[in-house]
């Protein structure tokens, strides 16, 4: 009997391949989530430090050009801390593309490898089935031989 060969074998390892990308893309997109996020609070905190400063001064007799340049450094913080936002959702809209399509390739290369498995066992049956055919052809032609030989050779009539 041929050896077993499974016909989507070569298309069983290309999705296992994009598996592997899949994986390293959500991994570098929970990366990025990470730096976002963390660029969002290191503004955050920028914004509570110039807050504590500005309440620090209240009370207290400041000059002009320090609120100016304490409102311009909210405002610009403020902005930075929206842009980050922004940032921070378009990573995360990312990581879920990423983890839709590493999902999708892992439920294809299961399917794949589950239609393996199964034509696999299918023809492994097949192999014994005809092992057993052969050895069972086998007993029977040895069996008959013995028979015949302990029979002796037919007397003429």
């Amino acid at each position: 009997m041929k050896r077993f060969e499974f016909p989507l074998d070569r298309l069983l390892k290309l999705k296992r391949q994009l598996e592997q990308i899949a994986e390293l893309e959500q991994g570098r997109a929970q990366e990025a989530v990470g730096r976002a996020r963390a660029a969002l609070q290191e503004h955050h905190d920028q914004l509570t430090r110039v807050a504590e400063h500005i309440t620090a001064s209240v009370g207290r007799a400041v000059a002009p050009h320090q609120w100016t340049a304490a409102a311009a450094e909210s405002d610009r913080i403020g902005h930075a801390i929206r842009a980050a936002e922004q940032e921070v959702a378009a990573a995360e809209h990312q990581l879920v593309a990423a983890a839709q399509k590493r999902a999708q390739l892992a439920t294809e290369v299961e399917a794949l490898s589950t239609l393996r498995r199964q034509q696999w066992e299918q023809w492994r049956q097949e192999a014994q089935k005809a092992d057993q055919q052969r050895l069972d052809e086998l007993g029977l032609r040895r069996w008959q031989a013995a028979r015949d030989e302990m029979v002796g050779p037919a007397e003429p009539s």
